[in-house]
Parts: structure tokens; C-alpha cells; sequence
């Protein structure tokens, strides 16, 4: 037997048996003798049990971030030892990220990829280092390329160089100030 529900043509199971007879004297299934019909998973849990595994392959790829800027090699074929100056350097490749503390004589171009996969820690995957020095006369010396292989680990210092005198609190700090404003004024009145 076939009836509509929604628009749609259905097969009622309780109507018909598994061998076409109407009643169910030789069906098979249930305690009544009527088949049991398979159950369908509805069409809303179908769609959000898709749009979760979505989701969850979508957490799976890793957050990308670039920091900085390091010159491609071919532009850095492009600059030539003992005939460019730091202007022509800076014209050809762009401002350094950092340069030599004590003396501008070395040029430093970083660049980072770090990767964030989920809730882990953030992971430095690719690093480029460029450094470019110069000689005395301000003329390119060498241009070298240092990758994540290359650096080192420093162990920061945790210690701290103890200062001495005494620690003042909240209230001899006010009323301290108050007394180094108040001989201010009355030197500035002696003063005129």
C-alpha cells in the first residue's frame, strides 16, 4: 500500500507484507507479524553530522603566520661585493630588519613561518636570516644566508643585579613627595 506524507509516495510496511499480501499472514518481523521497517536517519542530523566533520578536518589544518622579510636569492644575486654602497643595497632589495648595534656595518634581513596545528604550541618551521656587511669605505663586503639549521639556542639569564638602599612603601612614597615639593616651593621663594 502507498500513501503521500510531505508530497512524497511511501511505502506504508505495516500495509504490505514481504511476500505482497495485504494482512500479513505470512510476513515476517515484528511480535504482530508485520516486517519491521528500516529507520532513516533524519535529514537535519544528516546535514550537521557533515557539517561536524567539517569542522573537525578544518581544525586539523595548522595556522600559518610569516613575520619579517628576507630578500629572495635572486635578488640577492643581484648585488655585487665591492661595487654597491648601502644606498644601491637599499634601493635593490628594501631597508634591513634590523642592523649592528655598536657599528652600522652589518644589515640583518629576518624572516619567520610559524605554524600553529590546534591547541599546540606555536612551532617555528622555516627561518631566513640575510646577512649583508659592509667594509670601512661603506661598500658591500658579503652577503650571507643563515636558515633555521643554523641558529643556536641561548639560555636567557634569569638572575637580577640587587640594587641597595631601602624599600619604601605606598604612604612614605606620597608623603615623601609631598615634603621634596614643599622645600621645591620654599627654595624657589628664597631664590627670587
Amino acid at each position: 500500500m502507498i500513501r503521500k506524507t510531505r508530497g512524497f509516495q511511501v511505502r506504508d510496511p505495516r500495509m504490505t507484507s514481504i511476500n505482497g499480501t495485504i494482512g500479513g499472514a505470512a510476513s515476517a518481523g515484528g511480535a504482530s507479524g508485520a516486517p519491521v521497517a528500516p529507520r532513516r536517519r533524519p535529514r537535519g542530523a544528516t546535514l550537521a553530522l557533515g557539517a561536524l566533520a567539517a569542522l573537525a578536518l578544518a581544525a586539523c589544518e595548522p595556522v600559518v603566520r610569516v613575520h619579517g622579510y628576507a630578500p629572495a636569492e635572486a635578488q640577492l644575486a643581484q648585488l655585487e661585493p665591492g661595487i654597491d654602497s648601502a644606498a644601491t643595497v637599499t634601493a635593490k632589495i628594501g631597508r634591513p630588519s634590523t642592523a649592528g648595534v655598536m657599528r652600522n656595518d652589518a644589515w640583518y634581513y629576518v624572516s619567520s613561518r610559524v605554524e600553529t596545528l590546534a591547541y599546540n604550541a606555536p612551532e617555528v618551521t622555516e627561518r631566513r636570516v640575510v646577512a649583508i656587511r659592509f667594509d670601512d669605505q661603506g661598500t658591500l663586503a658579503s652577503t650571507d644566508l643563515y636558515g633555521l639549521e643554523d641558529g643556536r639556542v641561548i639560555n636567557l639569564v634569569t638572575r637580577t643585579t640587587p640594587t641597595f638602599g631601602r624599600e619604601l612603601t605606598i604612604l612614605q612614597q606620597v608623603f615623601g613627595n609631598l615634603a621634596n615639593a614643599g622645600s621645591a616651593v620654599a627654595e624657589g621663594a628664597t631664590n627670587n
